[in-house]
């Protein structure tokens, strides 16, 4: 092994004051990598902090830790740590009496001295009092991308195109790219984020954890609402004709089921600050929920669906999402939750804080005791001083999300309403909701939670947490990768920050960072190393990172769109068959935002039949169909016509055209799978071969009538997709050449890769 376990270079050089790389090229290991491995992650995230934190049993005690969903939390551990390391009882360090018992210890003793326990913490105690320093930063962090291959400006745009607005970039922004770098990178995403594409993206990225589009059937969000608060909810019922009766009721319950996520589209368009999604005094309507909540906004068009106006409904002190009905509803309270499941939610979206990891899960029922647990079990309180304030903040917001305030006050049994260190007074509870909103937007915690979901949504990633157990053999290479990941986020945060919170700035940033980048690894030959063991540490540090995410229906509903120029759809009138829930949409790891609210990531046999069949219908369609198109109009074979064969009728081969399929192919590569390949890459000599195979095959079939010179009914290109016109003389009915039917097998085979179904 190249260097010394971790401990030991510590251990040599603590007496001496400081640690430094000797000629044996020994690892140095600094106080915070040390207290992190040794003390942190297998002793007090394991057993101190269930009474040590701010709201557990120990909370009145010197020894208060944080949790570790709060950001920063290990430097305001290792001080805590340091300044009672410092403190003696009868000559011994009190971090050692405590945990051992020697001093009175509410949580009995720990460890007893002797164990590798104890001699870790007198290690602490040792390296406090003599700081170990290191000649540079941590050299596992430094080094973590090392042999990570990254995506190129130009293959970067590509990627995010597709992920942004679902199209491929433009000759013009791919030539800025080139010329500019890195600046014409940022230029170029600023241009992509001002179309409609982005924000319908951004749209879909947020009803992934708010799930609002629950709603969307029939007349569901509209049922949701209150008659005696909106007494027009149904002014389509009165409309001449059920046509349009339907139409005006759908449009309608799609904006009111929508008001939050079009809210989350309204800030980011307008460039406002994305704190206003929680602080918005307004909610957003289209002139069909204007009629339902009986406004009189005034629109340009009447009948525009995507027109949206801010709006404030009477009676209400909005506060953003906060104050959604279609929030509210989604997320639940009943008279014994008492606003916690929306309190929890909460701190989940915007805050960063899974409030049920700060407890032990499952609760021992046996341990629940007292009048009121809540507040009096230490079980209970761990988790019961975030989230119940909160709940008191939204104290006017009954079980069916409206605005009730309540008479009497919030129950006096509960914690007071608030957040953090602040509590709501009587004077604001009225409006309790916008006073949460400002409290949750100014706390360091929601640039970070912002940065996870956008983070999430545009990698398919979800961001690691903090691993917890030593003794997995993969533990240091998880920690690496998930501090490693820290870092880029606090990163990403700042500068989210530093831009006033512009949610656009947010996205270049993960677009330009190695998460998204990532796109190969090369393994470094070390000969002082075994490879088995670089492998597998390698493989740990590095399993989270890719730039492939498996595609989502939506997203290669797009993807298919956007390269071959139609839809996967049989008529022009049907919906698309990855978006139907009818067909494939959940079939291929969808979600309904009811039933099924969590994707599926990893492709299953299902999911694999379904690309099958894409990939063998869009070439069966798509084929005929661009060869019916000038040279010059064709999406996908710009450089050949059906009549060219690669060989003649004696079997050789025909230079010209031969050049001509292979350019073809090298230009599918690129278009289909992102791939720019050199005139003689083995990729192309293998997709070459695979198109003249299947063309020899079909000729000889012709030859022996096996196979007939017309092409399927659904093969056929007899009208125009887009205007039902017959296609008249350009009609392509059959294929007496089978060179229509080798292209099929070509697109299949591309479609069907996983560099297509992967993004």
């Amino acid at each position: 092994m190249k260097g010394l376990p971790l401990v030991l270079c510590a251990v040599l050089g603590a007496a001496a004051g400081g640690c430094k790389q000797d000629e044996d090229d020994a690892e140095c290991v600094s106080n915070e990598q040390f207290f992190q491995e040794r003390i942190w992650t297998p002793v007090m995230s394991q057993t101190c902090v269930s009474c040590h934190n701010a709201s557990g049993a120990a909370k009145d005690s010197q020894f208060v830790l944080q949790q570790s969903d709060m950001p920063g939390y290990l430097d305001a551990n290792l001080a805590t740590v340091e300044k009672l390391a410092k403190i003696e009882y009868d000559g011994q360090p009190w971090l050692l009496a405590k945990p051992t018992a020697v001093i009175e210890h509410g949580g009995g003793e720990q460890f007893k001295p002797g164990s590798q326990e104890y001699d870790d913490f007198s290690e602490l105690v040792d390296r406090i009092a003599n700081p170990v320093t290191c000649d540079a930063s941590d050299e596992r962090l430094d080094s973590y991308w090392d042999g990570v291959q990254m995506l190129d400006d130009v293959e970067t745009l590509r990627k995010a195109s597709v992920a942004l607005v679902g199209r491929l970039p433009t000759p013009r922004e791919e030539q800025t790219v080139r010329d500019l770098g890195e600046v014409g990178l940022d230029e170029v995403l600023m241009e992509m984020m001002a179309e409609d594409a982005f924000y319908l993206r951004i749209i879909e990225l947020f009803n992934d954890s708010l799930l609002t589009d629950r709603y969307l059937p029939g007349s569901d969000a509209i049922d949701l609402l209150d008659g005696e608060d909106y007494s027009n909810l149904y002014w389509f019922d009165n409309l001449p004709d059920d046509a349009q009766q339907n139409v005006a009721r759908r449009s309608s319950n799609l904006a009111v089921a929508r008001d939050a996520l079009q809210l989350i589209a309204h800030v980011v368009r307008e460039d406002r600050p994305f704190t206003e999604i929680l602080t918005a005094d307004y909610t957003m309507v289209n002139p069909f929920s204007a009629k339902s909540y009986g406004l009189t906004t005034k629109f340009d068009d009447e009948t525009d669906v995507d027109e949206w106006r801010e709006a404030a409904l009477p009676g209400i002190p909005h506060a953003g999402i906060l104050t959604s009905h279609m929030f509210m509803n989604r997320f639940p309270t009943t008279a014994t939750n008492r606003n916690r499941h929306r309190s929890r939610m909460l701190y989940k979206f915007f805050l960063a804080t899974d409030i049920l990891a700060l407890g032990e899960r499952p609760v021992d029922a046996t341990s629940i005791d007292g009048f009121n647990p809540t507040r009096e079990n230490d079980t209970c309180t761990v988790c019961h001083t975030h989230i119940d304030p909160v709940a008191g903040a939204l104290q006017n917001w009954d079980d069916r999300g409206r605005y009730r305030p309540l008479a009497d006050g919030w129950y006096p049994e509960m914690y007071k309403p608030g957040f953090a260190d602040a509590e709501l007074t009587s004077s604001e509870s009225t409006e309790g909701a916008s006073w949460l909103g400002y409290k949750i937007v100014e706390d360091s915690r929601f640039g970070k939670s912002i940065v996870h979901l956008a983070f999430q949504g545009f990698t398919g990633q979800t961001p690691l947490r903090e691993p917890t157990d030593p003794s997995d053999a993969n533990y240091l290479g998880k920690l690496v990768a998930h501090d490693v990941q820290s870092m880029e986020f606090q990163d990403i945060a700042a500068k989210f920050s530093e831009s006033d919170f512009d949610f656009k700035v947010l996205t270049a940033e993960i677009v330009k960072s190695p998460y998204f980048r990532a796109k190969s690894f090369v393994a470094a030959i070390d000969e002082t190393e075994e490879s088995s063991e670089s492998t597998g540490g390698r493989a740990s540090e590095l399993h989270a990172v890719g730039t492939a995410r498996f595609l989502t229906p939506e997203g290669l509903n797009r993807k298919i769109t956007a390269v071959t120029g139609y839809p996967w759809r049989r008529n022009l009138e049907d919906q698309d068959l990855l978006l139907s829930f009818n067909q494939y949409r959940i079939f291929y790891g969808g979600i309904d935002s009811d039933s099924v609210i969590q994707r599926i990531t990893d492709p299953n046999g299902i999911m694999v039949n379904v690309a099958d069949r894409m990939s063998n219908e869009i070439a069966c369609w798509n084929v005929p169909r661009d060869f019916t198109k000038s040279s010059s109009e064709r999406v996908l074979f710009p450089f050949v016509e059906t009549g060219y064969e690669p060989e003649d009728a004696n079997g050789f081969e025909v230079p010209a055209v031969s050049e001509s399929i292979r350019a073809n192919i090298r230009f599918l590569h690129e278009r289909l799978l992102g791939e720019f390949l050199a005139m003689n890459d083995p990729e192309i000599d293998r997709t070459y071969g695979l198109f003249v195979e299947v063309w020899r095959d079909g000729k000889k079939g012709l030859a022996s009538e096996d196979y007939s010179r017309n092409l399927p009914g659904q093969c056929r290109a007899e009208e125009d997709f887009w205007t039902g016109e017959d296609l008249g003389q350009i009609a392509i009915d059959s294929d007496p050449n089978y060179t229509i039917r080798a292209w099929m097998a070509v697109l299949t085979y591309m479609l069907a890769d996983y560099r297509f179904l992967h993004e």
